[in-house]
């Protein structure tokens, strides 16, 4: 097998495991065919079916061919079958019969009987026979060598005697029998080989089972299955083979860990001999010496481990094993109290892991780099930090010269590494470290590149904690040397590493080296702002801080120019309230109280304390990922103010279904979105040099105490807006210590209240035509006007208004506003009147803070309202006016009249009345119609009233009401009568009886006037409880040009007795189909309609009148 163009078959096998297959018979014929069969059986896998329920294996099987000797032959039951003859063939040529009989027969038979003594049961016969390949005129024998064989040794096992064409020739014949046997052997050979591999396992575990006993050696139970271990991978079976060396790994792990005191595991003693000699580890061919050390046995161990998983391609696990296998091979060592030279175990560390590295980059695979990066990152580091401890012993380190004696224990240890030279373009690892060793140049150059491979590895896959870990070792390293600005640079790293992860104490000791760091540089500013935060970590000693923070108070002093440092941990801004009530409007004061947590151990003088204001930005749509979070009240806690951790926020769920085709569901389960992981910025918020809004600390200086500070903050609210607090500064002298912006956004407004302007009326309502007062409010906003400005009133047409007393009333008028002050209010009364023509009214108010105008509505209604009725009796008409009150203040009436056309005449009747009309109250005055032959259809009729007000003096004024009369001529004249039916005397309960309706006609007396109405229909309308119509309910009459009475007669049953009313009778306009109405300009329709009377055009003489119906005497009865 190869890799990368590497044979690791080459260099890993030492020890030829194949089976061994003894050859009888004649020779000399087996000869011409061993070496293709040889090569053949290798080739191609074939299936290893084992017992105890292992799966099936496809496995490769290759053979060694000896000679046949009786006396190489195994016992049956001996464990060691691997090792000795495991398959038998007898090769013949014979094709004659009678010469098979003759000699080749018993020559065959004492082969077998040799096998069988031994109690062997694999063997095989094979005939070779020679054809020409030219065709022959002979007949075929019956029967042939091959069958006589079968039948005399084999008569039940025909696949132990086979035949082969001589594969020399090239025929199709000779290619099939050739295939043939190369299977039947390969078939035979593994059934053979499964039962020794089988016994060998047996025997492996008989003797793992007697490792508690006396006399039991771990050397010999290692070469035992690691015999085992070489079987299984000459099989092509690495990963079993690996695990073989796995459990005698674990095993011996097992044994130093808890044997140490047994008195049964006294070979142990041997592993506990001082080291003489740490030659490196070699990950290839290799042999174990005869009497190895521990690191011997663990190096060889290993190296086979590895060639495993080389041959298997998982070069990334064999890098994950090599740490654990370099952890544990140091802890034996301890475990064991071997003894070694001061070096030598770092030198045998170091060099395993460069050759674990190596070999890594000898095998490596494009696809699998991130893989096996994973591991080889902690082997770089580890191996960095084995040649640091080499340098620290041997005088190496910079800033040191090495002594004697450590150039002693150089050359010792260059002793005990042995040689193992590497090419000029490709050192091995021991010649690296002996280079390293020589120099304290080459060493810091070896040093240094391991450290930064380590830490660039560990970059690359992602694992920034490491890399800061690995980067602080070199900062100690460069601190050495005495670049301080990479030493640094790789610290500042490690400590936001620290605060980012929630490490406060590593990140306080970090700050300790970071100050020191700046202190051996003489960089003044950035010591100061080291300095300010180790004086404020509480995990620092007190008097560590105390002597750090007064270094700060000293430097400064000797700053010129302004320092920003962040807050960090030196403050914490407990919490923060806006504690104005209510909006914050213009020209006001916003008053903030600031809770901050001093962590300083000294109090300090601020000269400055100011929280920055800043301009919120308007959110833009359709764009929430740049919405900032607003906080709803004006008070931040820290709590609130506490990032959230993304890793801790609920995940939004969403459940999902699978329904099936017949819609049943099949699967129920909930996802949840991705949320994809990002690095946080490493770049800390900063302030801007010049800071325009601010809301600061009136009593300067201020003193800070250490524990909580109370701090109150104003500032004059100059312009409306929306703002966020942002930044905490406070200044120090030339120190500026300044917070990140408050988050989340404490957001409140600045607004300005503009005046005013309200017409405001009296709780009684406006009235046309008297004269009223109304209230104009002007109040003044969060500014002041200027006091010779004006305010214009415009009124609608029939309104009129004025603010003097005697001035008079006028459409528009301007009001000068005066002098004003924010917040205040002034009031003036306005005289207002509106005529009694219109109720509806507008003033227009122009004024002079907007151009938009103000629009007042005003609703008026009268002072009296009336209403009027005609009455009809006969042919005699009345008419009445109701007059209704609806002003609060009395009115006393002065004379009323009613004025119609001249063509009739009014008799007053209650014309004279004297009472007061209050609000809500009615009187009423009624008039006589006297009608005369000729008069208009529509009387046009006026109503006036003069009257005063009661608790007004001066003119009267007057009340006036339209309406029209029409429809005022009585038509028709109804009258009802009921009778008994013949025979009684009186109308009874439940007896019919006859009603006689009489409809008389006047409207002749009105020709010209009124048109006449030839057909008239009429209705009985009973009340259902009281009378029973029987028969028809309703007729139609008609009225010749002549005729001046109607009567008809109807049937009703009284249901009650007592004095009834007369059912009552409704008579209509019957208009019959196709003729014109009324109306002349409707269209003729289809059907007859009805056309209902005005009140006044039809008088019932009957309403009023009651019928005496007694009970029956039937009903009494009962």
């Amino acid at each position: 097998m190869k890799m990368n163009g590497t044979d690791l078959k080459e260099e890993g096998s030492l020890i030829d495991r194949r089976p061994i297959i003894t050859c009888a018979g004649e020779i000399e014929v087996f000869s011409v065919i061993e070496d293709n069969l040889t090569e053949a059986l290798p080739q191609d896998t074939y299936e290893w079916r084992r017992t105890f329920g292992r799966p099936v294996r496809s496995v490769h099987i290759g053979g060694v061919f000896v000679p046949y000797s009786p006396a190489a032959l195994s016992k049956s039951n001996s464990w060691d079958l691997i090792r000795q003859p495991l398959f038998h063939i007898y090769w013949t040529d014979c094709s004659d019969v009678e010469l098979y009989k003759s000699s080749v027969k018993e020559d065959i038979e004492n082969w077998l009987k040799e096998l069988s003594s031994k109690e062997i049961n694999d063997w095989l016969i094979v005939v070779v026979e020679n054809f020409d390949g030219k065709r022959t005129n002979k007949l075929l024998p019956r029967t042939t060598v091959l069958d006589k064989i079968r039948a005399d040794f084999a008569p039940k096992q025909g696949d132990r005697c086979v035949s082969v064409i001589n594969p020399g020739k090239i025929e199709s014949r000779s290619a099939d029998s050739w295939r043939g046997l190369v299977n039947r052997v390969r078939h035979l050979l593994l059934a053979a080989y499964a039962k020794a591999v089988y016994r060998l396992e047996e025997h492996v575990r008989q003797q793992r089972e007697k490792r508690n006993e006396h006399g039991w050696n771990f050397m010999h139970y290692f070469s035992l299955q690691e015999e085992l271990a070489q079987v299984l991978e000459m099989l092509g079976l690495y990963d079993e083979a690996l695990v073989q060396y796995d459990e005698l790994d674990a095993l011996f792990s097992q044994f130093v860990a808890n044997g140490i005191t047994s008195d049964s595991v006294s070979w142990l003693s041997n592993f506990q001999k001082p080291l003489e000699r740490w030659h490196g580890l070699k990950l290839g061919s290799s042999k174990l010496p005869k009497d190895p050390s521990i690191l011997e046995l663990r190096a060889y161990l290993f190296a086979k481990q590895a060639h495993m998983l080389l041959l298997t391609n998982k070069v990334w696990e064999m890098a994950s094993r090599s740490l654990p296998f370099l952890n544990t091979c140091s802890k034996e060592l301890i475990i064991l109290e071997v003894t070694a030279p001061p070096g030598a175990i770092s030198c045998w560390l170091f060099l395993a892991a460069m050759e674990v590295l190596e070999t890594c980059d000898k095998f490596n695979h494009a696809d699998e780099v991130k893989e096996y990066s994973l591991h080889t990152a902690g082997v770089w580091e580890y191996a960095s930090q084995k040649i640091r401890s080499l340098g620290e012993l041997c005088g190496l380190m910079p800033g040191g010269f090495p002594t004697s004696e450590q150039l002693h224990i150089v050359v010792e240890l260059s002793a005990g590494m042995g040689d193992n030279p590497g090419t000029s373009d490709s050192p091995s690892p021991t010649d690296k470290l002996k280079v390293a060793l020589c120099s304290q140049e080459a060493f810091n150059k070896t040093y240094l590149e391991l450290a930064e491979l380590a830490m660039g590895t560990y970059k690359h896959i992602g694992r920034l904690r490491s890399a800061r870990l690995v980067g602080r070792e070199l900062a100690s390293f460069y601190m050495l040397v005495g670049e301080t600005q990479k030493a640094a640079a790789f610290l500042t790293d490690i400590l936001r590493t620290f605060e980012q992860d929630g490490w406060h104490e590593l990140a306080a000791q970090t700050q300790i080296e970071l100050a020191e760091c700046f202190l051996k540089a003489e960089d003044t500013r950035k010591y100061v702002c080291a300095c300010a935060a180790v004086s404020a970590a509480l995990e620092i000693d007190t008097l560590i801080r105390w002597t750090y923070f007064d270094d700060m108070c000293k430097c400064v002093n000797l700053l010129k120019e302004p320092l920003i440092v962040p807050f960090n941990d030196i403050f914490k801004i407990t919490s923060v309230c806006i504690k104005n009530d209510g909006d914050i409007m213009q020209d006001s004061d916003i008053n903030l109280e600031l809770l901050i947590e001093s962590n300083f151990p000294k109090e300090i003088l601020c000269t400055k304390m100011a929280v920055s204001l800043e301009t919120f930005p308007e959110p833009v749509k359709d764009n929430k990922k740049t919405q900032e979070k607003v906080w709803p009240s004006r008070l931040l806690t820290a709590k609130d103010m506490r990032a959230q951790d993304v890793m801790l926020q609920r995940l939004k769920m969403k459940k999902n279904l699978d329904f099936k085709q017949d819609r049943q569901l099949a699967a129920a389960g909930v996802a949840s979105k991705f949320t994809e992981l990002r690095r946080k910025s490493s770049t800390s918020q900063q302030v801007k040099e010049e800071v325009g809004e601010c809301l600061e600390v009136v009593n300067l200086p201020l003193v800070i105490t250490p524990g909580l500070n109370l701090i109150r903050l104003k500032k004059r609210a100059t312009h409306i807006g929306k703002y966020f607090l942002g930044q905490t500064i406070m200044h120090v002298k030339n120190l500026h210590i300044v917070s990140p912006t408050l988050t989340p956004r404490l957001v409140f407004d600045v607004k300005e209240e503009h005046p005013t302007l309200k017409l405001y009326k009296k709780a009684a309502p406006l009235l046309t035509g008297i004269e009223q007062s109304m209230n104009l409010i002007l109040t003044i906003g969060s500014y002041s006007i200027d006091p010779k400005s004006t305010v214009k009133l415009i009124t609608s047409n029939g309104l009129s208004l004025h603010t003097e007393q005697d001035a008079p009333l006028q459409n528009s008028l301007e009001i000068e506003v005066g002098e004003n002050y924010p917040f205040s209010s002034s009031r003036r009364s306005l005289r207002v009147l509106a005529d009694a023509l219109s109720k509806d009214h507008q003033v227009t108010i122009h004024v002079p803070w907007t151009p938009k105008p103000i629009v007042v509505m005003l609703s008026f209604t009268p002072p009296l309202t009336s209403s009027w009725k005609l009455f009809t009796v006969l042919m005699k008409k009345f008419i009445q006016i109701n007059v209704i009150g609806q002003c609060n203040v009395d009115i006393i009436p002065r004379g009323v009249n009613l004025n119609v056309d001249k063509t009739c005449e009014l008799v007053e009747k209650n014309c004279h009345s004297s009472q007061i009309i209050s609000n809500g109250s009615t009187h009423s005055y009624i008039w006589e119609l006297v009608i005369g032959a000729e008069m208009e259809s529509v009387i046009k009729a006026e109503f006036s009233m003069v009257y005063r007000l009661h608790n007004q003096d001066g003119d009267n004024k007057l009340f006036q009401y339209f309406f029209d009369i029409a429809d005022y001529q009585t038509l028709y004249i109804l009258d009802t009568n009921v009778d008994p039916s013949k025979g009684s005397e009186f109308c009874k309960v439940g007896i019919v009886c006859h009603l006689h309706l009489t409809i008389e006609n006047n409207s002749s007396s009105f020709s010209p006037v009124t048109e006449a109405i030839k057909s008239i229909m009429y209705e009985v309308l009973a009340e259902q409880s009281v009378w029973a119509v029987c028969g028809r309910t309703a007729g139609v009459v008609s009225f010749e040009s002549q005729e001046k009475y109607q009567t008809v007669v109807l049937e009703v049953m009284p249901l009650t007795s007592g004095h009834l009313p007369l059912p009552l009778v409704r008579i209509s306009k019957y208009i019959p189909a196709e003729s014109g109405g009324a109306d002349k300009s409707k269209k003729n329709d289809s059907h007859p309609r009805l056309e209902p009377f005005s009140p006044g055009q039809v008088y019932n003489k009957s309403k009023g009148k009651q019928l005496h119906v007694i009970a029956n005497v039937s009903e009494n009865a009962q």
